[in-house]
């Protein structure tokens, strides 16, 4: 019983612990339309350091997400045929080039919709626990107390449960449609795939990409 009792009064605490910070760095995501040839996806991407970067495309709106720090990247696109295309990424060191726009991640509907939900029952079992262990202590010895504070915090925990869940799938709704505000708002922007930033993407020949760059991009060679 007391071994029951020292895990329910640090229930809280375990709860709201917090968990150490992600060592990966937040995604950057490009848009590089009119900088890659129709029907041309990114299969590989290559840092400065000779290192594949970790990525995602979506080939619908061309955006490029990157998820590895580098001062400059190599890509290597194909399209279904097997041709290849290769695009310089960074500073303008490789002359030309259409610059591309830098743009913040928009935020998953579904993970702030979870994260809303978990914070909510988190709070409530957390509530619900309290209650319980006020009473217990406060129970003359009949044990009633304790009960009816069993009772009580379980239905707060219930329904607190219940509420936050109903709650994240608002959030998620209310997220969604910002998105979908917002990508319109990115679509009708004057500057929207201009060349307001300083980041450039180049097609470069297969002859100007450097050996050590290429070897990782097309491991074949």
């Amino acid at each position: 019983m007391k071994k029951l009792l020292f895990l329910f009064a640090f229930l809280p605490v375990l709860l709201f612990a917090e968990v150490p910070p992600c060592p990966l760095s937040m995604p950057v995501v490009y848009d590089l339309t009119g900088a890659i040839d129709e029907g041309y996806s990114v299969v590989a991407v290559v840092t400065d350091q000779a290192e594949i970067s970790e990525f995602s495309f979506d080939s619908e709106t061309d955006y490029l997400t990157l998820l590895t720090d580098a001062a400059f990247y190599y890509a290597l696109c194909q399209d279904s045929a097997g041709h290849q295309q290769f695009l310089y990424m960074g500073p303008q060191e490789v002359g030309g080039g259409v610059a591309i726009q830098e743009l913040r991640p928009l935020p998953s509907s579904l993970g702030e919709g979870a994260k809303a939900a978990g914070k909510g029952a988190l709070i409530s079992l957390g509530t619900g626990t309290g209650i319980f262990l006020v009473a217990l202590a406060a129970d003359p010895g009949d044990g009633w107390t304790a009960i009816a504070g069993l009772i009580i915090g379980g239905v707060v925990a219930y329904f607190g449960i219940i509420v936050s869940a109903a709650w994240g799938i608002v959030k998620g709704v209310q997220v969604s449609m910002q998105n979908q505000r917002e990508v319109a708002r990115r679509q009708q922007s004057v500057g929207y795939g201009s060349s307001s930033s300083t980041f450039v993407v180049t097609p470069v020949d297969r002859e100007i990409v450097p050996t050590e760059y290429l070897e990782k991009l097309d491991p074949t060679i």
